[in-house]
């Protein structure tokens, strides 16, 4: 499982597990599973997709920044 925290500047938009998230990367899409290599990036405008339990979620940002390390993906929006 993946740790995922979605953060703008005004709150927490998301926090919980995942076994799958997919993000808007500056070149392309972004596939994270659990034991990920460790990553730092940044995200352009787009929908950011997490895999949990059977469902799906998703979220609009507008950019920013993720960080993957240890199982945790931690992304920074605007």
């Amino acid at each position: 499982m993946l740790s995922l925290q979605i953060v703008s500047p005004a709150k927490v938009i998301f926090e919980g597990d995942c076994s799958f998230v997919v993000l808007p990367g500056a070149e392309g899409q972004l596939g994270i599973l659990p034991r990920h290599a460790p990553l730092l990036s940044i995200l352009r405008k787009g929908t950011i997709t997490a895999r949990q339990k059977g469902s799906k979620k998703t979220f609009e940002i507008a950019g920013g920044f993720v960080e993957v390390l240890k199982n945790r993906v931690i992304v920074l929006a605007s």
